[in-house]
């Protein structure tokens, strides 16, 4: 399948890049020509499996961050003969101010179709650039998602460095709006800090303006919160 081979090359440049790995420098790492590469990571021909693991110990993650694709199922368009294909994964569109850069960082999360015991895996995408490209991000991070009736909760960790940890909270676990507010905790860089932001998770892509701007900030409101319990909290409403 064409789209196996895309998906696994488009994995491939990834963490490459992320390890800031020239493509001369990877080719030589598992002995093959740039050229090669190139044909890998644009999907052009199949990979057999004793190269795979060639790549993947170069890249220090496992075989299964490769190949992590989906079939699409078929199904029916509800009142429709047409059939329709879905890839059985559903995303999550998070947004955080960060205050030191002065900006809106986008976000999404991948949760995989398949659960197991509850939970489901799932892939983070951490400051992505184009939605249609979510491969092109700054960070990415591996785990779990658990959702129950009141709360949705995300585990993640640095597929760079695994030391660092990503842990998100979400109330209403989107029982009654498709947006809801919630925290995300963990290891923050420049310098290297334990660190909490306020999110927005979404199941729809929102309009990044001054409006969802106000609704990340950390108000007056929480400030009393805070000073009240010597707790970070997160206001509930938007």
């Amino acid at each position: 399948m064409k789209e196996v081979s895309i998906h696994v090359g488009k994995r491939i440049r990834l963490y490459r890049k992320m390890q800031n790995l020239t493509i001369d420098a990877f080719a030589g790492m598992i002995s093959k020509s740039k050229a090669t590469i190139s044909k890998y990571e644009n999907g052009d021909i199949s990979i057999d499996i004793e190269t795979l693991f060639s790549i993947a110990e170069a890249l220090n993650i496992s075989v299964n961050q490769l190949v992590d694709y989906e079939n699409a199922v078929v199904g029916e368009i509800e009142g429709d003969a047409i059939a329709k294909r879905k890839t059985g994964k559903t995303r999550f569109y998070l947004y955080y101010y960060d205050g030191r850069r002065g900006r809106i960082l986008k976000n999404i999360i991948e949760v995989q179709g398949v659960c197991e015991n509850g939970i489901n895996k799932a892939n983070f995408y951490v400051d992505v650039e184009d939605y249609s490209n979510i491969y092109n991000c700054k960070f990415l991070y591996h785990g779990t998602m658990r959702k129950f009736d009141t709360l949705t909760s995300f585990n993640f960790k640095n597929q760079n460095n695994k030391v660092e940890q990503v842990f998100i909270y979400a109330i209403n676990s989107f029982t009654h709006s498709n947006t809801v507010v919630g925290m995300m905790a963990g290891l923050s860089t420049q310098p290297i800090i334990p660190a909490a932001f306020k999110v927005l998770l979404s199941t729809d892509i929102l309009e990044e303006n001054e409006e969802m701007k106000e609704k990340l900030l950390i108000t007056k409101e929480d400030m009393k919160q805070i000073k009240k319990m010597n707790i970070f909290v997160i206001n509930q409403s938007l």
